[in-house]
C-alpha cells in the first residue's frame, strides 16, 4: 500500500492548490511577506491620497507591513472624552483596502496632558501627566482599530540629540519609559487582547538606557516584540543584530526582534559605506539597490524576524535620511532598490509557499511554484501615485 503522500493523486493536487487560488486561502497564498515591511514616515497630517498610495506601493513592493504614526495628539485634542477619529480611520481604510498589516507608532501626548520640562520644544513628545487619562486614550484608539494588530510604544524614545544631550523624541528619563511602557501595554491589552506591543525602536548606543528600562518590575513582560533601528556599513549589520538580540536577552526578554527602519541613502553625497557608492545620479542609486540586497539578506539570516525598509524619500532636508527611500517623493517613481526589495520579496514569499506545502507532494509543489502571477511584474497603477 502507497504511503498517504504518494498516494495524494491528481485530484488532491487540484482540491490542495485550490485553497492556494481560492479567497478562503488568500493568506496562504499571500502576495506580500511578514518577513518584510514598510517604514512610511505617515501619520495623521498625511493626505488620504497619499496614504492611500503609500499602501499601495507597499503591497506591489510584497512588503507585507506597513508603519505609521497613531498620534493621540491629533486624535483627543481637547479631552480623552471628545475624540476626532477621521485621521485614523484614513489608516484604517487603507488597511482593508490593500490587505496589509500595519505597525502603529503611538506617541503624541495631547497639549493639555503634557508634562513637560522647562526647555522643551515640543508639548507632544512630553510624558502624560495623567496616566489615567492617557490610558484611556491609548485604549480607545487600539479598539477603535482592529486592523491595526501590532502597536509600537513611541519612536526612537532612548535618542539623545548630540548637541543639547536631551532626548530628540521622548523627553523623559528611562524610568519615564518603564512607566509609560507599563501603562501603555495594559490599554493596549485592553482594547485589543489579540494585539501585540512592539518596544520602542532602540536607536544605539542603548546599552544602559534599556537596562535601566527592563530592571522596572514588569517591563519585561509588557511587550511581544523587541525592537531596533539599524543603519551602518553593510557588513556591520549582522552584528547589530547579534548585540541587540543579547542584549534583550541578557534581561530576559525571548521574543522576536524586528528592525523597524532599515535603509541606505541613493544620493552619492551621504553614501557612507564606499563599497556601495555611486559616482552619478543613477550610479548611486544602483549602489543603493546594492546595499539593500545584502543588507536586508544579512539582516534576516542574522536572526531578525522581520525588517522594514523605509518606503519613500522625504520631501525636505534631513540629510542622509532624505533621500533613503526606495520611491522617490512626491510622485512615488521606483528606483532600481525598489525593484531588489521586491524580488528579495517574492523570494521570502515563494519560499514560505513551498516549505508551507511540501508535505502535500513533489505535484503541489512544482504547481506552487509555476502558478502564474505570485511574483509577476507589477502593474503600471500599482506603482504610480499621481
Amino acid at each position: 500500500m502507497l504511503p498517504p503522500r504518494s498516494r495524494l493523486g491528481l485530484a488532491g493536487v487540484v482540491t490542495l492548490a485550490s485553497l492556494v487560488l481560492s479567497p478562503a486561502g488568500a493568506s496562504m497564498a499571500a502576495e506580500t511577506t511578514p518577513r518584510l515591511g514598510s517604514h512610511t514616515m505617515i501619520g495623521p497630517q498625511t493626505p488620504a491620497a497619499d496614504v492611500d498610495a503609500v499602501f499601495r506601493l507597499s503591497r506591489a513592493a510584497r512588503l507585507g507591513t506597513v508603519r505609521a504614526d497613531v498620534l493621540a495628539a491629533w486624535i483627543f485634542p481637547r479631552a480623552a472624552e471628545q475624540p476626532e477619529w477621521e485621521t485614523l480611520d484614513t489608516l484604517r481604510a487603507a488597511a482593508r483596502t490593500h490587505r496589509l498589516d500595519v505597525l502603529g507608532v503611538l506617541g503624541g501626548t495631547p497639549w493639555w496632558n503634557a508634562r513637560c520640562p522647562a526647555w522643551a520644544e515640543h508639548f507632544y513628545r512630553c510624558p502624560p501627566n495623567d496616566e489615567a487619562a492617557w490610558a484611556r486614550m491609548v485604549e480607545q484608539i487600539v479598539a477603535r482599530a482592529p486592523e491595526i494588530r501590532f502597536w509600537e510604544v513611541l519612536n526612537e524614545a532612548n535618542l539623545v540629540n548630540p548637541a543639547s544631550g536631551r532626548g530628540e523624541y521622548f523627553y523623559g528619563s528611562a524610568q519615564d519609559y518603564a512607566r509609560l511602557l507599563l501603562v501603555t501595554s495594559a490599554a493596549i491589552r485592553r482594547g485589543n487582547p489579540a494585539a501585540k506591543v512592539v518596544f520602542t525602536s532602540l536607536y544605539e548606543p542603548y546599552d544602559a538606557w534599556l537596562g535601566e528600562v527592563l530592571a522596572q518590575p514588569g517591563a519585561v513582560r509588557a511587550f511581544d516584540i523587541a525592537n531596533a533601528h539599524f543603519r551602518g556599513g553593510v557588513d556591520k549589520l549582522g552584528r547589530m543584530v547579534q548585540v541587540a538580540r543579547a542584549a534583550y536577552a541578557s534581561h530576559g526578554f525571548r521574543g522576536p526582534l524586528w528592525v523597524t527602519e532599515m535603509g541606505y541613502p541613493s544620493s552619492q553625497t551621504f553614501q557612507y559605506d564606499r563599497s556601495f557608492y555611486g559616482e552619478d545620479h543613477l550610479g548611486a542609486q544602483v549602489a543603493q539597490a546594492r546595499y539593500m540586497r545584502r543588507g536586508v539578506r544579512r539582516i534576516l539570516r542574522s536572526g531578525a524576524r522581520r525588517v522594514f525598509v523605509t518606503l519613500r524619500d522625504l520631501e525636505h532636508g534631513w540629510g542622509m535620511f532624505t533621500s533613503e527611500g526606495i520611491v522617490e517623493w512626491p510622485g512615488g517613481r521606483p528606483k532600481p532598490a525598489y525593484h531588489v526589495v521586491r524580488r528579495l520579496g517574492c523570494g521570502l514569499l515563494r519560499r514560505a509557499l513551498l516549505r508551507r506545502y511540501r508535505r502535500f507532494g513533489r505535484a503541489l509543489t512544482r504547481t506552487t511554484r509555476e502558478r502564474p502571477g505570485t511574483c509577476a511584474p507589477p502593474s503600471r497603477a500599482s506603482t504610480t501615485t499621481r
